[in-house]
Formats: C-alpha cells, sequence, structure tokens
C-alpha cells in the first residue's frame, strides 16, 4: 500500500514532466516509421525509373537550398554532348578534305595524261588525209570489213591511227606462219611476227588516207645487242614517225603505254638501225 502511495504522490507532482515524456516517445516513433517508408519508396523508385534518370541527365534543372541558392545539375552532359559533336564535326571535316585531295590528284593524272599525248594529235591530226586502195580481192575485204568495224568518219585522224593500233595489239599474238598471207593471218587468225604487224598496220594507214610505208633494218633487242625487224613509218608534213605495233605489243603489260607511236627516230634514239 505504501507504494502504491508513493507512486501516486510521484505520478502527481511529475505529472507534466511524464505527459512530456510519453508524447516524445510517440512523435520519435512516428518519425522512424516515416523515414522507413520513405527510404523504401525511394529504392522503388531508382529501380523502376531508369528512363527518368536519363532525361534528368540530359535536361538542366535548380534546386533551391537552404541557404537560398540555385545548384544547377545536367552541365555535365551537357559538356560532353557538345565535345561528341566537336570531334565528329572535326571528322567530317578530316574526310572531306581527303576526298576532295582524291579527286585534285586524279584530276592531275588526267590532266598529265592529256599533255603527254598533245604532240602525237597535233602530228596526225594536222595532216590531210588521202584514202589510197591497193589491195586486191580477198585481202581488200578483209580489210575493209575490219575497218568498218572499229572506224568511224567522225573519228580524227589521231583516233583513228590509235584504234588501228590498239586493235592490232589487243588482237593478234607473235608466232610465225603468216607470211605471204598477212592480212588474213593478223586480221583473221590473229597471228603474225613483227613482218606482218607492220604491213597490216601500213596497210590500214594507207586506207584511212595516211602517206605509210614499212620498212625493214634492225631493233635494238631487250637481251642486247640489235636484231632483224621491220616496221611501219608514216610521213606527216613532211616529217617522218615510228609506228611499231609488234614491239608495242611485246612492251605492253596490261597497259598499252604508247612508247613506239607516232615517234621521231630522235624520241625512239639508239632503238632502229635502217
Amino acid at each position: 500500500m505504501k507504494i502504491l502511495y508513493y507512486v501516486k504522490m510521484f505520478f502527481f507532482k511529475h505529472f507534466e514532466k511524464v505527459v512530456a515524456c510519453v508524447s516524445v516517445m510517440l512523435i520519435s516513433v512516428t518519425m522512424f516509421q516515416g523515414i522507413s517508408t520513405m527510404s523504401f519508396d525511394g529504392k522503388s523508385g531508382s529501380e523502376s525509373g531508369s528512363d527518368s534518370i536519363t532525361d534528368s541527365a540530359v535536361c538542366v534543372r535548380s534546386v533551391s537550398t537552404s541557404s537560398g541558392k540555385k545548384i544547377v545539375k545536367g552541365k555535365k552532359s551537357n559538356k560532353k554532348k557538345s565535345k561528341q559533336k566537336t570531334k565528329k564535326n572535326l571528322k567530317s571535316k578530316k574526310k572531306s578534305k581527303s576526298k576532295k585531295s582524291k579527286k585534285s590528284k586524279t584530276k592531275k593524272k588526267t590532266n598529265t595524261d592529256k599533255t603527254k599525248n598533245n604532240k602525237e594529235k597535233n602530228r596526225l591530226n594536222s595532216a590531210e588525209l588521202k584514202p589510197k586502195e591497193f589491195l586486191n580481192g580477198k585481202d581488200e575485204k578483209i580489210l575493209k570489213k575490219h575497218l568498218n568495224k572499229i572506224i568511224d568518219d567522225d573519228m580524227s585522224n589521231y583516233k583513228k591511227a590509235k584504234t588501228c593500233y590498239d586493235y592490232l595489239i589487243n588482237n593478234t599474238y607473235y608466232a610465225y606462219g603468216g607470211w605471204g598471207n598477212a592480212i588474213e593471218s593478223v586480221l583473221e587468225k590473229g597471228f603474225g611476227t613483227c613482218t606482218e604487224y607492220s604491213y597490216v598496220y601500213m596497210a590500214m594507214m594507207k586506207y584511212l588516207g595516211f602517206n605509210a610505208k614499212t620498212v625493214d633494218g634492225s631493233t635494238a633487242m631487250a637481251a642486247g645487242g640489235y636484231g632483224y625487224h621491220m616496221w611501219t613509218e608514216v610521213k606527216l608534213n613532211g616529217n617522218t614517225y615510228v609506228f611499231d605495233p609488234q614491239v608495242e605489243d611485246d612492251m605492253t603489260n596490261g597497259k598499252i603505254n604508247y612508247y613506239r607511236f607516232c615517234k621521231t627516230y630522235s624520241e625512239v634514239s639508239g632503238s632502229y638501225i635502217k
């Protein structure tokens, strides 16, 4: 009984303090529950909302702090984007420059090719053509058939002479057995020696109107010294020029370089002895 008496007396004396302690305990419990629910919601939001995170990295947002200042977020991502753009721009500029340089190189090549052939073009195009027929029967029919196949009246003198030159080289291989019937051997069967090459080219040039003839003598050999040879000469405005499709054929490796096409003897010095 005495214990209950002292408890009552203590409760009445310290009533306000007890009430205050109880209220504090209740407030602390509610606050703890609120914090736990907030932390759980935050985790679920971050796990389920990856799209919102990426969007926030792109956008610029301002958050007010307790001091009243504003912190701007998202500047780093913008800097990265600007750096990536500048890198792309630099790469595209480099590519355009390389393309331009390649184009300029190809232009230079074509220009050098044009200037390389200017002499031959001028020599041939300045000549007056006087066609001359001197073959008979079968040989004439064969020659005209092949000329009509590759030559047009609208072609320049240079184009005609070059087309016949290319035609012999591209369609003839070196072999014996054609002499005595050179036209048929070269144009129909596709073989011949220097004698047949030069004779057929001379005939083609004469029928087109050039002042052409065959010449025999010696030519420089790849192994050294000189060997018997026959080639074609064409006179253009009083000057003599060498045309040698058979030697050109030997020198050709997938591409005709025209080393023996419409050249003066001084331009091929040491190559021929008449």
